[in-house]
């Protein structure tokens, strides 16, 4: 036999590989269909039908600016030609993007990538990879909505999950200014519920955290849960971004820490309409820094002792919802658009309130409500919609109401979730059988 020439034994087994990959490949996209068109109901075909539609409008006739991708880009591009400008007051033409880059040199070095390739290329590609994240993070969550609430079913399917959380103003926006949120959120999110090990979860924290510093707050979680060996790799991870950023700009990584982190403005006005946060609230009623450290402080503590106590008897998904409105409630900025985590927050609430007393269950659903509805048609949406100009430097108080909300109504779902007693946590909201597969 020659050198390199199979045997027929040889050919067959090779075949027979080949088969079975093709086999394996075959079985995966039918799985992968069926889940997605898994009900074949005419109220099903109709809903996804419609929803693909309407989502599809509005993602096109919503106008694109990539403002943020720019930013990204110009920080990236700094980094690479001109390290010393990459704090400078503003980055790139007035309006294009025209704005300070406001995260670690880390991200500026994790962006170079789209840096270098064409702002087109860059935008389509950031816009593709949303979607798919989207449409992953809603299989999984539309199949726990299907299992925790069968009646449901005809109804919650990956393809009307995807289509309103596209639809939705921080989904639409993050896509269309060509934000990461919607890749940080699925990334905590498939880590989280799919990974039986808590690591990969901590070590996204850490990169994500080394780029937008806010999601070290999930950090929480491995507090709460008591897993401590994958506390410490999520904090180690976030430092060794850091110390990668101080490796490559070391100037530029003392410069952040120690004066631009100290200047919340540099990411635009704190009382602006569009800052869902504490702080925002705050400082539109004239409150001082000092009131807000103190309020955001306790809610943090709040968020770690709830979820201390509920982590044993609760599903990831519930804990995950509930840890993500921490973040967004006490950084001194969270735009709207940052609060992709809604849809997770909204079931986290709502599952917890299922079997607390009658008063505290009606109020979590009533106020969750109210924030979701705000959230999902944009507080800067529903201004204009009743004549409140967002970019206005005077807005009338009853303006603020939207962006209001959603903080009001969490802080008073967290305190009001400790009205929940253990042992109904045990009995009623338990662990589902996603999460039992991790346990064993």
């Amino acid at each position: 036999m020659r050198c390199g020439q199979r045997s027929p034994w040889q050919r067959l087994v090779h075949r027979l590989q080949e088969l079975s990959w093709k086999k394996a490949l075959k079985e995966r996209s039918r799985e992968i269909y069926s889940s997605i068109f898994r009900r074949t109901k005419p109220v099903t075909v109709v809903l996804e039908i419609v929803l693909v539609i309407v989502a599809g409008l509005v993602l096109v006739l919503t106008s694109p600016s990539g403002l943020d991708l720019k930013v990204y880009r110009e920080g990236g591009l700094a980094l690479l030609h001109n390290p010393s400008s990459l704090y400078d007051a503003i980055l790139g033409p007035v309006g294009d993007p025209g704005l300070p880059f406001t995260y670690p040199p880390f991200a500026a070095l994790i962006f170079v990538p789209i840096a270098i390739m064409p702002f087109w290329a860059a935008f389509v590609l950031s816009i593709l990879v949303s979607i798919v994240a989207v449409l992953y993070v809603s299989k999984d969550l539309s199949e726990r909505i299907v299992a925790k609430w069968p009646k449901l079913e005809s109804y919650v399917t990956t393809v009307t999950v995807s289509s309103l959380l596209l639809v939705s103003g921080p989904f639409r926006d993050t896509i269309w200014y060509g934000q990461i949120n919607i890749l940080i959120f699925a990334a905590c999110y498939l880590t989280f519920v799919k990974c039986k090990s808590l690591a990969p979860f901590v070590v996204v924290v850490g990169i994500f955290a080394g780029i937008k510093l806010t999601p070290i707050a999930f950090l929480i979680l491995p507090f709460a849960m008591k897993k401590w060996r994958a506390l410490i790799i999520g904090v180690a991870t976030f430092f060794g971004t850091q110390l990668v950023g101080w490796l490559v700009s070391p100037h530029n990584t003392v410069h952040y820490w120690t004066d631009v982190l100290r200047d919340p403005t540099r990411v635009g006005r704190i009382g602006y309409l569009d800052n869902v946060s504490i702080q925002a609230v705050l400082e539109r009623a004239g409150q001082s820094q000092a009131v807000w450290f103190v309020i955001a402080l306790i809610v943090g503590l709040s968020f770690v002792g709830l979820l201390w106590r509920i982590a044993p008897y609760t599903d990831r998904v519930i804990l995950l919802g509930i840890a993500s409105a921490c973040p967004v409630l006490v950084s001194p900025v969270s735009w709207s658009h940052h609060w992709v985590w809604w849809p997770i927050i909204a079931l986290g609430w709502i599952t917890l309130a299922q079997k607390a007393p009658s008063v505290v269950k009606y109020t979590i659903w009533v106020v969750t409500t109210l924030s979701t509805t705000a959230l999902f048609f944009a507080p800067k949406a529903i201004s204009l919609a009743f004549g409140v100009f967002p970019d206005e430097e005077i807005v009338p108080m009853w303006g603020y109401i939207a962006p209001t909300l959603p903080v009001l109504a969490n802080m008073i779902c967290l305190y009001l979730g400790f009205a929940v007693r253990s042992q109904v946590l045990a009995s009623e909201v338990g662990i589902d059988n996603f999460d039992r597969e991790l346990a064993t």
